[in-house]
């Protein structure tokens, strides 16, 4: 139960990085690349961070990396504060990084504690359902931020400068409260005794207690993993970056800014019930078999967004996310299957260094939509859905002893 809840803490720091760009761009006067480097700071710390996470982990235990990444979340939480003070976007950066250094080493070992915490048989159920609480961490930060900018005074009524000190201070409020309720947390860490994984030894492991990168390259379900992952992270930050513009174009009479931002929440909202209501199911059915039947659906209803068949196409993205709800804990489990103690360890660092593909692929997504247009980049979603399908049916079973 305490794990589970840090699964919240990662996902309401990430949404909440995500849902501050706009209100930068507004009050720092940043251009559209300036804001961008919120989310470069950010999923870079994951790939910067992973293997040293895996690292401490396996010289201190799962509990050493926990209590390592609360402390950098509790540091870039009270960086924040000179930051919004000093009206300082280098520093801020600072404090993003330092946040997501944090939320990576969380990451790192929350997940295959997790997923090895009892027998392998019930791995993707566990991890299913701790997700399907950073499921609800990443709808909570927007709702948060948003009620936030509801009550600050607009740019247009009684000063510039007043609207972006009352939007500075109560990103400094809410970075503090959240500083301070972590910092309790870490206490609570480091006082309670966590049970030990099965197959792991609790810390103290060598180099050399076969989970070398090279042992698990061995496993070609283990390296199709991490690209099924990296894969799968660029069609969960894909779609949702390109979502409000698409909705926008699409949707037809009545659409307004306002209206696609919501109805981002309502895709947010369908994510995080798509991994509770299929988590259940895991119980009794292969989950890699869902996740394959999941991977098709999804490819099927983009393939409808590409279409571009108005407000029925935007359905249909929404209710894609329905089934890519369970993409990110079901690849992650099956990845580690069949390992236990330093491979695990190792071999979750390099899965969270894949989450770097959220980067990379909105990126390459964005320049397929300058060049052919918003239709265009969904369609080039498909072939990621269909290799992630195939690896559910077959490749996570390749290799595997």
């Amino acid at each position: 139960m305490l794990v589970t809840s840090l699964f919240f803490v990662w996902g309401l720091t990430m949404n909440l990085v995500n849902a501050l760009n706009t209100p930068f761009v507004n009050y720092m006067r940043l251009s559209n690349a300036q804001s961008s480097l919120l989310q470069v700071a950010y999923y870079s710390a994951y790939f910067v961070m992973a293997i040293p996470a895996g690292l401490i982990s396996r010289r201190f235990g799962y509990k050493g990396g926990i209590i390592s990444g609360l402390a950098l979340l509790v540091a870039g939480s009270f960086i924040v504060a000179p930051a919004t003070s000093l009206t300082s976007y280098a520093l801020f950066l600072l404090a993003m990084f330092v946040i997501a250094m944090g939320a990576a080493s969380l990451e790192a070992n929350c997940n295959p504690y997790i997923t090895k915490l009892g027998d392998e048989k019930g791995e993707s159920f566990r991890l299913n359902l701790a997700q399907s609480f950073n499921g609800i961490g990443t709808v909570v930060g927007p709702l948060i931020l948003g009620g936030i900018l509801s009550t600050t005074v607009a740019p247009g009524e009684g000063g510039f400068d007043a609207a972006k000190t009352k939007f500075l201070g109560d990103t400094r409020s809410i970075y503090l409260t959240m500083g301070i309720v972590l910092a309790v947390v870490l206490l609570v860490f480091v006082l309670v005794k966590l049970p030990t994984p099965p197959g792991d030894d609790d810390g103290n492991q060598p180099a050399a207690a076969g989970g070398t990168l090279r042992d698990l390259l061995r496993r070609p379900y283990f390296t199709l993993g991490v690209i099924a992952q990296f894969l799968f992270l660029g069609i969960q930050t894909g779609g949702m970056a390109m979502f409000s513009a698409y909705a926008l174009k699409h949707w037809g009479a009545g659409i307004t800014t306002g209206l696609a931002t919501t109805l981002l929440s309502v895709m947010a909202l369908l994510f995080t019930l798509g991994r509770f209501i299929t988590t259940p199911l895991m119980a009794r059915f292969d989950p890699a078999k869902i996740l394959g039947w999941y991977m098709l659906a999804g490819a099927a209803l983009m393939v409808v967004v590409f279409l571009g068949l108005g407000r029925l196409s935007v359905i249909a993205l929404l209710v894609s996310f329905l089934f890519v709800s369970i993409g990110y804990p079901t690849i992650f489990s099956l990845t580690l299957r069949g390992t236990s103690g330093a491979a695990a360890k190792t071999g979750s660092s390099i899965v969270v260094m894949s989450i770097v593909g959220g980067a990379v692929i909105p990126f390459i997504l964005g320049m397929i939509q300058d060049a052919a247009g918003i239709e265009a980049a969904m369609l080039a979603m498909v072939p990621l859905f269909l290799y992630d399908a195939w690896y559910a049916f077959f490749g996570s079973r390749i290799g595997l002893g």
